[in-house]
């Protein structure tokens, strides 16, 4: 949920940034759209539809998610919202996705008998964080720890959006969602830079939204700490002292569904050389 307050906030603020930026879209406007009439808000919605007008006049819809890590049946959900804004706007439609996690099965082409759907994929840890900074693009930079650059550019980001002339109340919901992206990179650097500028993170109603979910998530915090125990605990059962990169690799994982599937292969299989390949894989 947090990475979803984060990514509305940062859309609602630069929007055109995002688009030029990270898509190559020269726009005179973008404006989020109402996605539905009020009679099917039990269908599922695109993250954030949007109405684009180039410089030459012309319009289009662009649906872009973002997805912390990519999902087997993400072309097919966004093949439902193409044909659903297709229908209703009658404009170009343009699928984009920003994946922040890196994933090596990452599919840019819907094919079946009848229909073939290209989506653009922007794969966040493939751009230069550097670069990034140096654009002057200020609404961009909660982006920089998902890119390819050192915990230092990190800091950088947060000092640049500390003393840039933007309103405070703005400056204090992308000094948060930079906080929030951090998590994915490092726990530690998320809390530097939460203790770092909790002074005026605690203006943003995003930072209210994630405390309270931190009390949640504390809860759920204790049952992953079990049942990674429980599965390493069974590790060492079976097959002895259990390699350091293992268990690094057990104690990664945030998951509790991942985590019990684990577990029941660990019961199975028959090899820690077969247990290895079997978590290699779940970690993709």
């Amino acid at each position: 949920m947090r990475y979803d307050i984060a990514s509305k906030r940062l859309v609602e603020i630069g929007k055109e940034a995002i688009l030029r930026w990270f898509l190559g879209i020269e726009v005179e406007s973008a404006e989020l759209i109402e996605e539905l009439p009020k009679e099917t808000v039990s269908l599922r919605r695109s993250d954030f539809p949007l109405l684009v007008r180039d410089k030459e006049g012309g319009e289009r819809i662009v649906l872009m998610e973002f997805q912390t890590r990519w999902e087997p049946d993400l072309p097919l959900r966004i093949l439902e919202y193409f044909a659903r804004f297709k229908l209703k706007y009658r404009l170009p439609v343009f699928p984009v996705v920003l994946l922040f996690k890196r994933h090596g099965g990452v599919e840019e082409v819907y094919e079946d008998e009848t229909i073939r759907m290209r989506l653009q994929v922007v794969r966040m840890w493939e751009i230069d964080g550097r670069e990034l900074i140096e654009s002057g693009e200020v609404a961009l930079y909660p982006f920089v720890p998902l890119t390819s650059c050192e915990d230092e550019d990190v800091m950088e980001a947060d000092r640049r959006i500390y003393s840039s002339d933007l309103e405070r109340s703005v400056k204090s919901d992308l000094l948060t969602a930079l906080a929030i992206f951090a998590g994915l990179r490092s726990e530690d650097l998320m809390r530097k830079l939460f203790e770092r500028r909790r002074d005026i993170m605690i203006e943003s109603p995003a930072y209210e939204l994630i405390r309270r979910e931190g009390f949640e998530e504390g809860v759920k915090f204790g049952m992953l700490e079990d049942a990674r125990d429980m599965l390493l605990n069974v590790l060492e059962e079976r097959f002895g002292v259990v390699p350091v990169r293992i268990v690094e690799a057990v104690k990664g994982i945030n998951e509790r569904e991942v985590l019990r599937g684990l577990l029941r292969r660990a019961i199975k299989c028959v090899s820690l050389e077969e247990f290895e390949g079997i978590l290699r894989e779940a970690m993709k």
